[in-house]
């Protein structure tokens, strides 16, 4: 039943993120021969979450189509951590039955185990992982999830970071060796490969995110907002974490209380970066890690008496909060609130959710393309009229340059897909996550030119070794000292200068 219920609330809210079309452009460009790049021009990690990149590769290249392969490849995945969860975590079915509901039952968890993001293969891992260290004799097992979790999403170390040190601490000789290898080899490797093809060891993401200008006190503001938000919005969870960290701490289970540990340096880690756009991404993780340890909480004697009643109640509640969620009125730009968060499933679900494509390709006999997409479109058959490469600047770039095609260059505004503006202040009341940069004088006229240029002298050796890491061949002349010029800071005083004349 359990399952049941899992599968008939994730597909009928299934849908797929305009991030999430960024990763499929990287793909699509990739299994055509342009290498792993969003613009093919240039080499740039515009993605946070290697594995699943690596994980949705060869199902896109079977299916060569985006929305449907990245919903249904999410579903599997999301499925499998809640029979894990049902089935290996629960100390019955029937707790399993509650502990998957609870997690069907928060809007944030639900959301996320679709989106096409890197969420739910975290989620999988993380539930195989909580049940290898409650079950698994050996550290090596639990050690190499760990590692891929790592490669899923680098900041998953905040999360796991204390019960990580504890299973090596526990090791002993070869054993240790072998566990330490498995967590931080997957990463380190794909670091090395980065820095030599993408001339970077992190994300661009990372760069443009977190190398915003922003004072470390307007970031807690943010990040403090960021919280609010999701405790108003998604108050099941919010008691979920609050109680799990609670038990954990009373706990005399060692591995227990390190997950407990590894909830809150999350939430922290989530506070000081300032939050996210995307309502309640950054607590789905810890959420459903927070369900996990749950399990190992002894059954209210009231639950166990009215099993059947309360099941009862359970799926009408739940039946009714998936009718909800699927009518639920598409949320506007223009509803978008004051401090940049929104609920992004309810932002898209109209255009990329399962069952309204299905609805609208039965009525009218054609695979409907999204409205974001249809620009890209556009944009295609123009550049396919002129001949000519087609540069255009924009914020939201997934669904436009997944669409757009090879021949459509995108100058992203908040930096994600351009390494140039990820090194740039952000502008200062820029929407939190999405952090807009002004084009410097001359580049937008230029970005689409092997050497881009600008008109601004004090940012001209900047650009330089930006387009010698991103653009020029690998073994460049010149190319190493430009990389490590870019990643030892000598253009952090960027970030400190007013390049804009805005600041009062």
């Amino acid at each position: 039943m359990a399952m049941l219920v899992a599968s008939a609330m994730m597909l009928g809210t299934a849908w797929v993120s305009d991030d999430a079309f960024i990763t499929l452009r990287v793909i699509d460009n990739f299994i055509n021969g342009y290498g792993l790049r969003f613009n093919v021009i240039e080499r740039v990690q515009v993605f946070t979450h290697p594995l699943w990149l690596m994980l949705l590769t060869p199902f896109y290249a079977l299916t060569r189509e985006s929305m449907f392969t990245a919903m249904l490849v999410s579903v599997g995945l999301s499925l499998g951590a809640m029979w894990l969860l049902a089935t290996k975590l629960a100390q019955s079915l029937e707790v399993g039955y509650w502990l998957v509901a609870a997690a069907m039952a928060s809007g944030t968890i639900c959301s996320f185990s679709t989106s096409g993001l890197e969420t739910p293969l975290t989620f999988f891992l993380l539930v195989l992982l909580v049940w290898k260290l409650y079950h698994s004799a050996r550290v090596e097992i639990p050690a190499a999830i760990v590692g891929l979790l790592l490669l899923n999403r680098l900041d998953m170390v905040v999360l796991l970071g204390p019960a990580a040190a504890y299973l090596l601490i526990r090791a002993r000789g070869r054993e240790r060796n072998l566990a330490t290898l498995a967590i931080i080899f997957p990463a380190l490797a794909w670091m090395a490969f980065s820095v030599f093809y993408y001339g970077a060891p992190f994300p661009n993401t990372a760069y443009a995110k977190l190398g915003n200008g922003f004072s470390t006190i307007t970031l807690l503001l943010r990040g403090a907002e960021y919280i609010r938000d999701f405790v108003f919005t998604d108050p099941l969870l919010a008691l979920i974490i609050g109680k799990a960290v609670f038990d954990s701490v009373r706990s005399r289970n060692i591995t227990t209380i390190l997950l407990g540990v590894g909830i809150v340096c999350y939430v922290t880690y989530t506070i000081i970066i300032g939050g996210d756009f995307m309502s309640g991404r950054f607590f789905a993780v810890p959420g459903l890690l927070a369900i996990c340890l749950l399990a190992r909480s002894p059954v209210p004697q009231w639950l166990r008496t009215r099993q059947k009643l309360a099941v009862l109640l359970s799926l009408a509640l739940l039946g009714l909060l998936l009718v909800a969620r699927i009518l639920e009125a598409p949320m506007t730009t223009l509803e978008i609130s004051e401090n940049g968060i929104s609920d992004e499933r309810r932002f898209y679900y109209a255009d990329t959710g399962l069952l309204p494509v299905l609805t609208k390709w039965v009525q009218t006999g054609a695979r409907p393309v999204p409205q974001s997409g249809r620009r890209g479109l556009e944009l295609k058959a123009m550049g396919q009229g002129t001949g000519s490469p087609i540069v255009v600047s924009a914020q939201a770039i997934g669904m436009r340059g997944y669409y757009g095609g090879t021949n459509v260059y995108i100058v992203d505004e908040v930096a994600l897909a351009d390494a140039f503006l990820a090194r740039l202040p952000a502008v200062p009341e820029s929407r939190v996550g999405h952090y807009r940069r002004l084009l410097p004088p001359g580049y937008a006229e230029t970005v689409g030119y092997a050497v881009p240029a600008t008109d601004m002298e004090l940012l001209r050796p900047l650009l330089h070794d930006v387009t010698l890491a991103t653009r020029a061949p690998l073994f460049t002349e010149g190319r190493w000292d430009a990389i490590w010029r870019l990643a030892s800071g000598y253009y952090h005083w960027v970030y400190e200068t007013d390049i804009y004349g805005l600041r009062k």
